[in-house]
């Protein structure tokens, strides 16, 4: 959920935007030391799905009021 106050990036908004520029470094890796696009995108899945349980299971979102 955002925050109220205009400007602030909340933990969780950062991560969604984590979660491609990750995959992107990885297929950017990948042309530049001519990987296969699989081989590049199956390690950049390696961060980023552990970026996604941080986000699930370390640090989950609260409901509203729950803060």
């Amino acid at each position: 959920m955002a925050s109220d106050a205009r400007g602030v990036v909340s933990v969780h908004d950062a991560i969604l935007a984590l979660i491609p520029a990750i995959l992107a470094l990885a297929a950017l890796a990948g042309a530049v030391l001519s990987w296969s696009w699989g081989t590049a995108l199956a390690v950049g899945s390696v961060p980023a799905s552990g970026t996604v349980g941080y986000a699930l299971f370390y640090n989950p979102p609260a409901g509203v009021g729950e803060n």
